[in-house]
């Protein structure tokens, strides 16, 4: 599978309508940098691990063929990422977030040329501090999107 990093921005943004499974293999996947295998082996030692510590012997055929395999934590990424996409599509939060830094991106370089220009020219320090003012809140912004 081709690993595509918008997913970790996608996840951060629209994670919470996963459920935790879809979630952590996500995490696992992207953030983690595991391979399905890696994925697949850690989820069944972690079923084991509860399934000892729960004792009891009630469905215990059920559970020890509770397993993962590689294509089970293939198609659960498949459709967590179909999911974050969908939301993206629906809302496109994370688009807009990229447009809005896009726009900070301008008016930090446009105050940076005022400024620059008003310095050249002796323009009142009132002007030469007001494009300093606006960098910065364009700064704070930016920070704020990020």
């Amino acid at each position: 599978m081709a690993v595509n990093p918008e997913f970790t921005v996608l996840l951060d943004v629209y994670g919470n309508i996963l459920t935790q499974k879809e979630r952590d293999m996500l995490d696992y996947y992207y953030n983690d940098d595991l391979s399905l295998r890696e994925i697949s082996d850690n989820e069944n030692i972690a079923r084991r691990e509860r399934r000892e510590a729960g004792g009891g012997e009630a469905d215990s055929h059920y559970r020890e063929n509770d397993t993962i395999t590689r294509q089970g934590v293939r198609d659960t990424i498949k459709r967590a990422e179909g999911k974050l996409l969908a939301m993206e599509e629906k809302l496109g939060l994370v688009r807009q977030r990229r447009e809005m830094l896009a726009i900070v991106a301008d008016i930090r370089k446009n105050a940076e040329k005022v400024a620059v220009r008003a310095y050249q020219i002796r323009a009142p320090k009132e002007i030469i501090s007001t494009a300093s003012d606006i960098d910065t809140l364009a700064e704070r912004l930016e920070d704020y999107l990020k």
